[in-house]
């Protein structure tokens, strides 16, 4: 992955991504690069090969599908907070096939096919995230400052 592309204004930053870059990865790498702490993440584009998860509160683990070829990336939607001092990017999304059949859930990760247009709200306060033994998951810790 070379140099992301992006403009920062104010409190958002405009991403492009380009073919083969991964989005997750992407995401990360900026979060890093700007000291992110906490955001709220938007995003179309076109992808392929996205690997999706739907969450098993039971078993506490993701059930996984690989999907393969290209898609419409109809909406990404997500948010990046620190948990034990590293950002984490946590996103789902929506795409489309072919024939206009939408599948969506957990993002784990989708190389952008043709273009990635991402808009990325950050946030002065840093969100943080707990583990949860309960739930089985690093969730949000807000707390009065």
């Amino acid at each position: 992955m070379g140099r992301l592309k992006y403009y920062k204004n104010n409190n958002k930053i405009y991403l492009s991504l380009s073919k083969g870059e991964f989005i997750n990865k992407s995401l990360k790498k900026i979060a890093k690069e700007l000291e992110i702490k906490g955001a709220w993440i938007n995003g179309i584009g076109a992808i392929q090969d996205p690997e999706i998860g739907f969450y098993i509160l039971d078993s506490k683990e993701y059930k996984k599908k690989n999907y393969f070829g290209i898609y419409e990336l109809t909406s990404l939607t997500g948010n990046i907070a620190i948990n034990d001092g590293e950002p984490i990017v946590h996103t789902h999304a929506t795409f489309s096939d072919i024939n206009y059949k939408v599948y969506g859930g957990h993002l784990f990760d989708a190389q952008i096919a043709v273009t990635g247009e991402v808009i990325i709200f950050t946030s002065d306060d840093s969100i943080n995230r707990n583990y949860n033994d309960e739930i089985g998951l690093s969730l949000w810790c807000l707390s009065k400052k």
